[in-house]
């Protein structure tokens, strides 16, 4: 399962990024959801977007085409998108997120959620108030803290940023509560900013620290 970002749409990676290729070589299948700008949530002022996601797409992918409903054969990757691995950790293998950040506080959004017109605003849209996005199902601190104290058995996790990237302090901040609360994720950096020379490249290691074949 491959998430975009925000603000792009399902055809990015593919008309950006060599992932046909690698899936081709690697004999493994790709999925890339449309989730518009839902913050990959069930939205407070619109759609279901998770419930989409985690439960109902997978059955439909798993129904139409010979693909696996085995844990150990799911994989996801993608832009800040660590969500669905950490409130369905039963779910995948191994994921892997690209400049991802902990919050909507560690880029200057929380302001978003209490101005405008929540139809003029996909950030409050997805996410409500503050009152509702703190310790909630789409804070991801919380959903860290919360995955560790449940004992479950986690997937691998790895994260990468790019050191000219704006999220890059944010990157590394939440790799640092990571570790504080005794969540293991692998971060690597290196050059290059918020931009898909950088994510295609970082995919391909990804791949390959997956196991899905060297690409």
């Amino acid at each position: 399962y491959v998430l975009h970002g925000g603000s792009d749409d399902c055809t990015y990676y593919y008309r950006n990024t060599g992932i046909e290729r690698y899936a081709n070589a690697g004999n493994f299948a790709v999925i890339c959801p449309e989730m518009k700008n839902s913050f990959y949530s069930d939205m407070q002022y619109g759609l279901k977007y998770f419930t989409y996601l985690s439960e109902e797409l997978p059955k439909i992918v798993e129904n139409l085409f010979p693909i696996s409903s085995k844990r150990e054969d799911h994989y996801l990757i993608g832009n800040s998108m660590y969500k669905w691995v950490l409130r369905r950790p039963d779910f995948f293998t191994a994921a892997a997120g690209m400049s991802g950040v902990a919050g909507l506080d560690q880029l200057g959004f929380i302001e978003r959620l209490t101005s405008d017109d929540p139809r003029n605003n996909p950030i409050r849209s997805a996410m409500g108030s503050p009152e509702v996005y703190y310790n909630g199902e789409n804070d991801l601190k919380y959903l860290a803290k919360k995955l560790v104290d449940s004992k479950v058995e986690l997937p691998r996790l790895f994260s990468c940023c790019g050191t000219e990237d704006f999220t890059y302090q944010a990157c590394k901040d939440f790799i640092a509560y990571t570790e504080s609360i005794g969540l293991p994720i692998e971060y690597k950096e290196g050059p290059g900013g918020h931009e898909w020379d950088f994510w295609d490249r970082w995919m391909r290691y990804i791949i390959n620290w997956f196991g899905l074949g060297e690409v």
